[in-house]
């Protein structure tokens, strides 16, 4: 996208996702999130769009929100909500090694053959729809627009839609069924804008039907979620095409020691899509000579907050090698964020490093390994600004690993990024 429209379109959409409200009172009123009446049918709430549709922040707790949200009364029932984002940034990217950038979340054909790239696009765009009739049902319909899209699939998708059915205040039991992202990991970025490593390797997003069915306290999230046995949109893999015959399982323990609010989580995925001794992820058709086994995944995470201090760490592990390369997949994140103000903004400061291993020490794909390092300021309580700087360490693309992968390669990344919400 030429970058003048890029700047239009994203001015254009800052306005009018700033509430009515703001744009008419004066700035010593406080602000309200309200862009509609508060008797209309249609709403919006600025702190549950945040959460539901970053890409950072709410990655595999979207139905437990969801009902946190309509029990403590964040979303009302009766009323239909309206949410949206948009994520624009300007990449300046710088490699050792021509054609070869290893950053995350980014495809061959958004970089040059060259040593150097600089791009201004829309990371993505998202609207949903959340609505419950009743205490008991709740609708979400989740879209994406994005020109980061995998190779033969669209930039325009219907990522999410789902029916949630459970009332917190009655039971801690519930039933969420449809397309979805499975609790499977936390995988949630500190940064502003660059994924994990742990995401790049194991966030699992479906393509089919999902049942989640959950037991949520305030203390306790267990999940147990039965995914369609075929490929998935991500990491979800099984030679069986029947329904269901995929599972995900979740457990995550919150207490607090010593003023520190502590969660402890554990997960496992039963069969992913390393099970082959081709390398091949959503998209790209597996040959049917190929050898298939089962190959499921652990996961484990810590988070610890205090005060304006963050710190995670999560590490995930296929059950057995990866028939492609010879050795388990193994992911390992650790990041911290620290949160201020700057000219009286709010303001996180975040650095993220991330391991991936799939090889021996003597092969080319052995591992990778990114660092990033980022500040985000919000300007308004619905748009920020951010600045991200990313080194990766070896391109080891997770598609043909053992024909083009390349230790040696070192390149660093600059992202400026504004992201907004309604």
């Amino acid at each position: 996208m030429k970058q003048n429209t890029l700047i239009a379109l994203a001015a254009v959409f800052s306005y009018t996702a700033v509430p009515i409200s703001a744009q008419t009172v004066p700035t010593s009123e406080p602000w309200s999130d309200s862009i509609f009446p508060e008797d209309f049918f249609l709403d919006t709430n600025l702190e549950y769009s945040k959460h539901v549709l970053s890409l950072q922040r709410g990655v595999t707790d979207r139905a437990a929100y969801q009902l946190n949200a309509f029990a403590n009364g964040e979303l009302q029932t009766g009323k239909l909500y309206l949410s949206g984002h948009l994520s624009f940034s300007h990449y300046n990217e710088r490699t050792d090694t021509a054609g070869k950038f290893p950053i995350l979340g980014r495809f061959p054909d958004q970089h040059t053959t060259g040593k150097s790239a600089d791009e201004s696009i829309i990371d993505n765009i998202n609207l949903s729809l959340t609505y419950a009739a009743n205490d008991w049902v709740s609708i979400y319909l989740g879209g994406i627009y994005t020109e980061l899209e995998f190779p033969h699939q669209d930039d325009k998708q219907l990522r999410e839609a789902s029916i949630t059915i459970g009332n917190l205040k009655k039971t801690p039991f519930y039933l969420s069924v449809g397309r979805k992202t499975v609790n499977f990991g936390n995988m949630q970025a500190y940064n502003p804008t660059t994924h994990t490593v742990t995401n790049h390797y194991y966030r699992t997003d479906t393509d089919d039907l999902a049942a989640e069915f959950g037991y949520l306290t305030k203390d306790w999230h267990l999940t147990f979620t039965a995914i369609d046995g075929n490929r998935q949109l991500r990491v979800a893999d099984s030679t069986s095409d029947g329904s269901f015959g995929n599972f995900a399982l979740s457990a995550q323990r919150n207490f607090n020691v010593c003023d520190w609010d502590i969660s402890v989580g554990a997960g496992y995925l039963n069969s992913t899509i390393y099970d082959s001794d081709a390398a091949n992820h959503p998209g790209v058709s597996p040959d049917p000579l190929t050898m298939r086994d089962r190959n499921g995944a652990y996961d484990f995470w810590v988070e610890a907050k205090k005060d304006r201090w963050s710190f995670m760490a999560e590490y995930t592990q296929t059950e057995r090698a990866w028939p492609a390369t010879g050795r388990s997949v193994q992911a390992l994140t650790l990041q911290a964020a620290y949160d201020t103000e700057l000219w009286s903004k709010p303001t996180r400061f975040s650095v993220a490093y991330g391991r991936g291993q799939q090889g021996y020490e003597d092969d080319a794909f052995h591992e990778l390994e990114q660092l990033a390092a980022g500040m985000e300021l919000w300007v308004t309580p619905n748009f920020s600004i951010s600045a991200e700087y990313v080194y990766n360490r070896a391109f080891v693309p997770l598609i043909m690993i053992s024909r083009v992968s390349d230790p040696g390669v070192d390149t660093h990344t600059f992202i400026i990024s504004g992201k907004v919400f309604f």
